[in-house]
């Protein structure tokens, strides 16, 4: 029996068996020289690892011999290898002459004792310039791709160089740009994009970075279309909304955020990371716009700027954000920063929310003076109780589910779920005059939810004590929650 006669899920499965083989067995590294060698000079060349050779590259090689085979088999091959495609910007001046492009003679390229070679230059852009060259001389192959990433072009050339490559892509369901699209594309381009011919595009991640002052002063990279402003431009079939890193060249905004939720009424995840240039008014908009849909919730903006970003923004008096939250009926991950927060934010017992809860706050509500006063130590408690009740809630559920919440407010770190407050108190310490905390125990916790950093290496040691303990040495104002 021809093997071609099998039905086409077996036979799918065989050709990706013996591809998974090829990748283990085929050549997963690449090789670099230590240094150039300069005219006149004699200098001594290592050979050495320079990395792994990225996944979509060992799925290409893997499938070689099985693309020529045959017709059927070279379709498969491609539809598999193609379907993810990362273009990177070359970061290096200079390549090797001597190595091979070709990554099945690396085992030949071993064998030679003493390397030699000369520098070459290489064109940084010249990936994007041959995938763009590629996908318009066959379309059958850019029909394969279903997700694409874009690393390391932010210039105006390289964005419509970037769109020419996605108009190809007629069932593309994901891609990664970055942030300069929003400016320098047209409402038709995104218009196509977004809706496609073949299918709509299901997930849009946008990557702001900080742009060097040679590119950010070119007049064409200042250019902005406000595609956004048009209304063919529809978010409606999107599904998954991601924008991350943080750059000060004309950045994403609340007002982008807006019009972005003017027709993404279908979002089921929305992650906002590293971003100091959209206020919880941006944030929102999206969330209200997708309250019955969405499941995911992340709004993280910890960057150089740390939490206290400028201005978290405000929603009308009319809205209380933290129902507004509870009422997300679908929501199940959240990791949120907020202006304020309270008691009514745990109060729904009906939520879905699941596995690891993050809060970062900068004020409790209706105590935005911010002082350690004692409806506000009040409020405070009335929130961690209300936390807990809702974690035990979530845990006698009809379908019962694990919650862990994480509150970050005034410098310290409350986990209601486990009876425990991480913080720093040196000063407390001091200030009792070291009576309190009487038990107290190492944390491995960091202060990073209210300064925004990652590293430890500027972080005071954060100590943990239990929280009847904390809210004693809150009374006698040992230590305060003044923000």
């Amino acid at each position: 029996m021809n093997i071609n006669a099998f039905p086409y899920e077996i036979l799918a499965q065989i050709l990706e068996t013996a591809a998974q083989l090829n990748q283990r067995d085929g050549v997963t590294f690449t090789f670099g020289l230590s240094q150039a060698p300069l005219p006149l000079q004699k200098t001594a060349l290592q050979r050495y690892v320079r990395g792994t050779v990225p996944p979509e590259l060992l799925r290409w090689d893997a499938t070689a011999s099985i693309r020529h085979v045959c017709w059927d088999w070279h379709e498969w091959g491609l539809q598999y290898a193609l379907k993810d495609v990362f273009i990177r910007r070359w970061k290096g001046a200079e390549r090797w002459a001597e190595l091979s492009q070709r990554r099945e003679a690396y085992r030949l390229y071993e064998l030679v004792e003493k390397p030699s070679g000369t520098a070459v230059y290489k064109d940084p852009y010249g990936s994007l310039n041959r995938t763009v060259q590629l996908l318009a001389d066959y379309p059958e192959v850019a029909s394969k791709i279903r997700r694409m990433w874009f690393d390391g072009f932010y210039t105006y050339g390289t964005d419509l160089k970037i769109s020419s490559a996605l108009r190809n892509c007629t069932n593309l369901t994901a891609v990664s740009l970055p942030w300069t699209t929003l400016r320098h594309l047209a409402a038709q381009d995104w218009a196509q994009l977004l809706i496609g011919t073949g299918a709509p595009l299901r997930s849009l991640e946008l990557l702001a970075v900080d742009l060097p002052a040679a590119l950010a002063g070119e007049s064409d990279n200042q250019l902005d279309l406000r595609p956004l402003d048009s209304p063919s431009v529809d978010f409606s079939q999107l599904r998954r909304l991601k924008v991350f890193g943080n750059s000060t060249f004309m950045p994403i905004d609340d007002r982008d955020l807006q019009a972005i939720a003017r027709t993404a009424t279908r979002l089921e995840e929305f992650h906002l990371t590293c971003l100091s240039t959209i206020s919880i008014d941006g944030v929102m908009a999206v969330v209200k716009s997708s309250q019955s849909t969405l499941k995911v919730l992340e709004h993280s903006p910890r960057s150089n700027d740390g939490f206290f970003h400028p201005h978290p923004g405000s929603l009308p008096d009319s809205e209380h954000l933290c129902t507004v939250l509870t009422n997300c009926t679908k929501l199940e991950t959240v990791s949120l920063s907020v202006p304020s927060m309270c008691s009514a934010l745990f109060a729904n017992e009906n939520v879905r929310w699941s596995g690891d809860l993050q809060v970062r706050a900068a004020r409790l509500c209706g105590h935005e003076d911010g002082r350690s006063t004692y409806e506000a130590q009040w409020t405070l408690k009335r929130l961690l109780e209300q936390a807990r009740r809702l974690v035990a809630a979530r845990a006698s559920c009809h379908i019962p589910k694990n919650l862990f919440v994480e509150l970050f407010f005034a410098d310290f770190i409350f986990e209601p779920h486990a009876n425990a407050v991480h913080g720093d108190f040196q000063l407390a310490q001091l200030a009792s005059g070291g009576s309190w905390p009487v038990s107290r125990s190492l944390s491995r916790k960091g202060p990073y939810g209210s300064t925004g950093l990652y590293g430890k290496d500027e972080e005071e040691p954060f100590e943990r004590v239990d929280e009847d303990e904390f809210m004693s040495g809150m009374c006698k104002n040992w230590v305060s929650i003044s923000a």
